[in-house]
């Protein structure tokens, strides 16, 4: 049995799916997995006593190094500006897995630290960008590098909301997931900034070249809903990733040479409920870390990718 802690018990710690049969949060995650036994942590007493009750869990009262190195796994579920200090910490306890939400850090320097911290210990980290754990997406991947490896991707189009950092990231981790190549965006024209969610996070829209493919992203601000959508273009066929990563489809046109033919769903390829019970295949994705220890966790990519992020917001 690994012994699980759960530190913050907000949206995705523990209240998306409270009164849902969908597994959406870390908590539910944990305390319906047989390998585990689970311990939480909030700072607001009602809250946690209340989460507390409802999963018949454990509270911890605080989470000093002391009480993190009596636990396998930590899911770090609080606001951005406390992760510094809750992942040096758990890095400085030995924790053998750590899951972080995203971003890591709005801080460059704080993350510089991180990096080093992280290299000098034995801990897995692993940063929830959820999409790429999930089985449709890691199809998707493999269809892109076996069906689609000689076409070229021409076109990027990405729609998001609330926050370059905060949820743009998800966009750039996917695609560098899907193609196994690194985000260097060229030539970067930002022609829309808006504060509406976050004082330090713009919600930005802007044009730029990444390997040679056109990349638009659509930054939307002052919207009441979710949104966060993908289309990627290749020669002969358009893959579109909608309803936030939940529904992938993807068409095909044959190559007409002289003229252009329309594009044609490709049903058999295409999927629906992707990210149902989604937080299933990231827990899962921890133990496995810890029972394998050939398998790579994402924690240096995600922090490359976060400063890539920062630096292009900023300049």
């Amino acid at each position: 049995m690994y012994k699980v802690l759960v530190i913050g018990c907000g949206n995705i710690g523990a209240q998306y799916d409270i009164n849902n049969n969908e597994i959406q949060t870390h908590v539910k995650a944990w305390c319906l997995n047989e390998l585990t036994t689970v311990s939480i942590f909030d700072i607001d007493q009602i809250l946690v006593t209340k989460v507390a009750e409802h999963y018949k869990c454990e509270i911890v009262s605080n989470i000093s190094i002391d009480t993190l190195s009596k636990f396998d796994i930590v899911s770090i579920c609080t606001p951005t500006f406390t992760h510094f200090k809750i992942l040096s910490d758990a890095l400085d306890a030995g924790v053998k897995t750590i899951i972080c939400e995203k971003p890591i850090s709005n801080s460059i320097e704080e993350m510089i630290q991180l990096k080093e911290l992280y290299k000098n210990s034995h801990s897995k980290i692993l940063v929830n960008y959820m999409r790429r754990f999930q089985p449709s997406f890691l199809n998707l991947k493999s269809f892109i590098h076996s069906d689609l490896r000689v076409e070229k991707l021409t076109n990027i189009s990405i729609r998001y909301q609330r926050g370059f950092v905060n949820n743009c990231s998800h966009a750039m981790d996917l695609l560098e997931f899907l193609t196994n190549k690194e985000i260097r965006l060229d030539e970067i024209k930002i022609h829309n900034e808006v504060f509406d969610q976050f004082e330090s996070d713009a919600t930005l829209s802007l044009m730029a070249f990444w390997n040679n493919a056109n990349l638009n992203i659509l930054g939307l601000g002052d919207v009441l809903f979710s949104h966060f959508e993908i289309d990627l273009y290749f020669k002969t066929h358009k893959i579109l990733i909608k309803n936030a990563g939940n529904d992938i489809e993807i068409y095909k046109s044959e190559d007409g040479s002289t003229f252009l033919l329309p594009l044609i769903l490709q049903e058999g390829l295409s999927k629906k409920d992707c990210l149902k019970n989604y937080m299933v295949p990231v827990t899962n994705h921890a133990t496995e870390l810890i029972e394998n220890s050939k398998l790579e966790d994402n924690f240096i990519n995600s922090i490359n990718l976060n400063l890539k992020m920062l630096n292009y917001k900023n300049n």
